[in-house]
């Protein structure tokens, strides 16, 4: 998940940083209300809403009234405010949220007492009522193999000075701890590298799909749309249900893009297609060609909090916060630091592990924050040409 809400992050009191917040959102005495768009309202209800008791959905001005978990949902005009309304916002962009969350401020629900993110909301009650862990994506490296050499690479595939893919064993092991102790992740991708060319794909999907299914939301595969997945794969996918999440670089790598191709290949064979980048640009990250002035701590909480990087990567029994920091670590770009996992071979708590997901740590930031650009427009405004290739030497 993005946190937008909590800005602090370095641990004090750990295992407990959430209790006051807790009490606040789950005082038995609540009037809930959600103000959203309808679809994010019911996301929202889906996951956590139908777990609650009665909690009424808000009108927004540009939507006529609509139904929600059987009932319509009240305009802000008829809402009945008082010492015991709680507005729980469901929208996930920042801007929106920051907006909404403006406008209710100055008619007195203050942002973490009577004003709460939904996605953290979700979280906390997941954790303190269901005693339950549920992440919201994490992702799984495969292999370093690539058919591009993007410039501006995320994970730094260019940088590897040699080719690997991950053990299948050791895949296996990590999905056996990951799942021994959370409960559901919403989106469990792998990815490299270019996903299709892990030569163990179907083996890896096949075993955490008949183990963990109940336990997962969807699971991808990260392709950059330049690799025709063979019959064993399509097969594999239609059986699990994996989604072909598939990067459009058709206007960076033309000769080599064959998305039409792919995708009238999986819809053939029932696979979903989910077409991602068309007509975006990439963040420049910098490193580890830019060198950035020094940072204080302060600045590194505030540039942490800004970025709030959204989803997790698991390898080798660690979760790491920052993806990209991970991905710096394994092409032996910047040193491992304690600081930027968490460790699931070690004993703890779900509240701790809830804590770090929202991104508390012993720093309160990521050490690769010192050097990194930032992986969103809200710290950073550098944007660079989608998948531009590197010369070749």
């Amino acid at each position: 998940m993005r946190n937008y809400s909590i800005h602090n992050m370095k641990w004090k009191n750990r295992g407990h940083e959430l209790d006051g917040l807790a009490a606040l959102m789950l005082d038995e005495g609540n009037e809930y209300y959600l103000i959203g768009s309808k679809e994010e309202n019911e996301s929202f209800y889906e996951k956590t809403g139908r777990y609650m008791k009665r909690v009424m959905p808000v009108t927004i001005s540009h939507e006529r009234v609509v139904e929600y978990a059987g009932q319509n949902a009240v305009s802000e005009k008829d809402m009945q405010l008082n010492d015991h309304t709680i507005l729980i916002c469901t929208a996930r962009n920042r801007a929106e949220y920051e907006t909404i969350r403006n406008k209710w401020r100055e008619k007195g629900l203050i942002e973490n007492q009577r004003f709460f993110q939904g996605e953290l909301f979700s979280m906390i009650y997941d954790v303190y009522v269901r005693n339950q862990i549920r992440i919201d994506r994490i992702e799984i490296f495969l292999t370093s193999r690539c058919t591009l050499q993007c410039e501006k690479c995320i994970s730094y595939i260019p940088y590897f000075e040699r080719k690997m893919d991950v053990p299948l064993e050791q895949l296996k092991k990590d999905a056996d701890i990951l799942f021994q102790k959370v409960d559901y992740i919403y989106k469990l991708k792998v990815l490299g590298g270019e996903g299709l060319l892990y030569p163990y794909l179907v083996e890896y999907i096949d075993y955490i799909w008949d183990r963990y299914q109940e336990k997962i939301g969807t699971i991808r595969i990260g392709t950059n749309g330049t690799v025709i997945p063979s019959k064993d794969i399509l097969d594999m996918c239609s059986r699990n249900h994996v989604i072909l999440d598939i990067s459009d670089y058709s206007k960076a790598v033309p000769e080599q893009s064959k998305l039409a191709e792919i995708k009238a290949l999986c819809d053939k064979n029932n696979v979903t297609v989910e077409i991602k980048r068309t007509g975006e640009q990439w963040l420049d990250l910098g490193f580890p060609n830019k060198v950035f002035d020094v940072k204080d701590e302060g600045q590194m909480w505030e540039h942490f909090c800004g970025c709030a990087m959204f989803c997790r990567q698991f390898s080798q029994g660690r979760m790491w916060y920052c993806c990209t920091n991970f991905a710096a670590v394994c092409a032996g770009l910047f040193p491992e630091n304690e600081n930027d996992y968490f460790d699931f071979t070690a004993d703890f708590s779900k509240k701790e592990l809830l804590e770090y997901e929202v991104g508390y740590s012993r720093l309160g930031h990521t050490t690769f924050c010192a050097v990194c650009g930032g992986c969103s427009d809200e710290v950073n405004p550098c944007q660079v040409e989608v998948a531009k290739q590197l010369r070749e030497k």
